[in-house]
C-alpha cells in the first residue's frame, strides 16, 4: 500500500502512556461469614477474634487491606496515571501509518459527503495500551478496535496488529487500513443516523434477532470500508500488487464462524454479530466494486441469508425519512401483527414479493404483496377507485407505504392507502419510483 510521505491526520489522540489502575472490591467481604462464624463460635469467641484482628492490622500498617476484606472500605473507581511512552521503532511507524490511513479516510468521506450535499465530521482516533476510559464505558485490548458512537471516536490498541497477523494469519498494512476503515464506516452510520435507528429497533427485539441486526450493520461497515479503498485509489493510487487480496484475508480471518471455529470448534450462527467470513467478503468486495455508498444497502439485500430476519433501511436515503419509515414500519407492523391488532397506522417500506390480480367487485383495489425487509409479508390494498392506480409495478420494487393495518394470521393488510373524501379515517399514500399515488 502506498502511503509513505502522505498527510497525517491532526485527529490521533495517543494514551499510550496512560494507565489505567484501580477499581475497588466490591461490598460484602468476609462480613457475609460473620453469621457462620458467630454459630460456630460464640459472641464472646467472635468479639475476641475481631479484636485481635484489628489490633494485628494497626501495628503492621495494614488497616486498609483489613477494610478491604472485610468490605467496609469503599470501592473506588478505576484511576488513571501517565507513565513515560517506551516505543519501539515498528511501533512508532505503526503509529505515522494508522494517521495517514485515517487522513486519507477523512479526504474521502468528505469529498462524497459533499457530492451528496451534506458536511462529514471528522472522527478522533484514540491509541492505547490495556485499557481505555471512553464515553461508552471501560474497554480493554481484548475488545479489539472498536468505535464508540457517544463520543464518536475510535479507539485501538496498537497490539491488535500483531494478533492480526499472527493469531488470524491477515499480515500486510492494507489489512491494517480495512480495520481502520471498517471503525471508520461505524462512524458513517452515526452521522447519517442508522446507528440510532439500530439501536432502538435492537432494544425491541430479543437477543438472537438483535445480533442478526447487529450482522447487517457491521457487514454494512465492511462495505463501507469497500468504497474507501475504491475512491481512494481511483483518486491517489493507493493500492499495490496484493493489497486487495490483504483486505479480503482479513474480512474473512475475523468473520464470526472463523473466530468460533478457532475459539470453541463449532459454529452458533445464532450468536454472529459480526457476520461470517463469506458475508464479510462479500460485502467488502460489493463496495470495493462499486465505489458508491448505496451499494451499500445489506439492511434490504434480497439475497442476503439474513434479509429475512432483520429491521432495515433504504441506505440510499438513510439521512432522510426512509430510514424512519423502514425501521419504524417494522416494528409497527411487527408489533401489531404479534399482538393481533388491528386499526393501527402504520408507516413503512418492503419490496413487491409478488402482483395478485385488481379486485374489480364492488370498491376496486389493485393488490400486491410486499415483503418488508424483516422478511414479514403484507397485503397491500390499494383503492384505485380513489388513488391512482401504480402502473408499471414489478416484482422486486420498492415500495414505500403509510396506511391502516388489519391484522390476519397470514401477516395482516395495509390498507386505507389514500385520503378519504368521507374523512372515515387518517389519508395514507403509497410511494413507487419518486412517486406518491394518494
Amino acid at each position: 500500500m502506498r502511503w509513505r510521505g502522505n498527510r497525517k491526520s491532526s485527529n490521533v489522540e495517543d494514551r499510550r502512556h496512560m494507565r489505567m489502575s484501580g477499581g475497588g472490591r466490591s461490598g460484602g467481604g468476609m462480613l457475609r461469614l460473620l453469621p457462620m462464624v458467630f454459630k460456630f463460635l460464640g459472641f464472646k469467641w467472635t468479639a475476641i477474634l475481631a479484636i485481635g484482628a484489628v489490633g494485628f492490622a494497626a501495628l503492621t500498617g495494614n488497616v486498609g487491606n483489613l477494610l478491604g476484606v472485610l468490605g467496609l472500605q469503599q470501592s473506588t473507581s478505576p484511576t488513571t496515571t501517565s507513565q513515560p511512552l517506551k516505543q519501539t521503532a515498528e511501533e512508532k511507524e505503526l503509529v505515522e501509518f494508522v494517521s495517514v490511513v485515517l487522513a486519507d479516510t477523512e479526504v474521502t468521506w468528505q469529498t462524497l459527503f459533499k457530492q451528496s450535499g451534506k458536511r462529514y465530521k471528522e472522527p478522533n482516533l484514540v491509541l492505547f495500551r490495556d485499557a481505555v476510559k471512553s464515553a461508552c464505558g471501560m474497554a480493554q485490548s481484548a475488545t479489539g478496535p472498536f468505535y464508540c458512537p457517544s463520543d464518536q471516536k475510535i479507539y485501538i490498541d496498537l497490539g491488535f496488529y500483531s494478533q492480526l497477523k499472527n493469531r488470524f494469519k491477515a499480515p500486510g498494512d492494507f489489512a491494517q487500513a480495512y480495520v481502520i476503515a471498517h471503525e471508520v464506516g461505524h462512524h458513517i452510520q452515526t452521522l447519517l443516523g442508522i446507528s440510532g435507528k439500530v439501536h432502538q429497533a435492537r432494544r425491541k427485539m430479543g437477543k438472537v434477532e438483535g445480533n442478526k441486526l447487529s450482522v447487517l450493520q457491521e457487514l454494512q461497515a465492511d462495505c463501507l470500508a469497500g468504497v474507501w479503498a475504491h475512491n481512494a485509489n481511483r483518486a491517489r493510487q493507493i493500492l499495490e500488487t496484493g493489497d486487495v487480496e490483504e483486505g479480503l484475508t482479513a474480512a474473512s480471518a475475523i468473520g464470526d464462524d472463523a473466530l468460533q471455529k478457532q475459539s470453541q470448534g463449532h459454529v452458533t450462527p445464532d450468536s454472529f454479530t459480526h457476520g461470517s467470513s463469506a458475508q464479510r467478503v462479500k460485502w467488502f468486495k460489493t463496495g470495493l466494486a462499486s465505489g458508491r455508498m448505496d451499494s451499500c444497502d445489506t439492511f434490504n439485500d434480497p439475497n442476503s441469508p439474513l434479509s429475512s430476519r432483520h429491521t432495515g433501511s433504504n441506505f440510499k436515503s438513510s439521512t432522510a425519512t426512509s430510514t424512519t419509515r423502514s425501521t419504524s414500519g417494522f416494528s409497527q407492523v411487527y408489533t401489531a401483527f404479534k399482538s393481533q391488532r388491528s386499526d393501527v397506522q402504520v408507516l413503512g417500506a418492503g419490496k413487491v414479493k409478488r402482483i395478485l390480480p385488481d379486485d374489480n367487485e364492488g370498491s376496486r383495489h389493485q393488490k400486491f404483496i410486499l415483503r418488508l425487509a424483516n422478511g414479514h409479508s403484507i397485503l397491500v390494498a390499494h383503492n384505485i377507485d380513489l388513488a391512482p392506480k401504480i402502473t408499471r409495478i414489478r416484482v422486486g420494487d420498492v415500495i414505500e407505504f403509510y396506511g391502516e393495518y388489519e391484522w390476519t394470521k397470514q401477516g395482516g393488510v395495509v390498507h386505507w392507502t389514500h385520503d378519504d373524501p368521507r374523512g372515515r379515517h387518517e389519508h395514507g399514500w403509497l410511494k413507487h419510483n419518486g412517486k406518491t399515488y394518494q
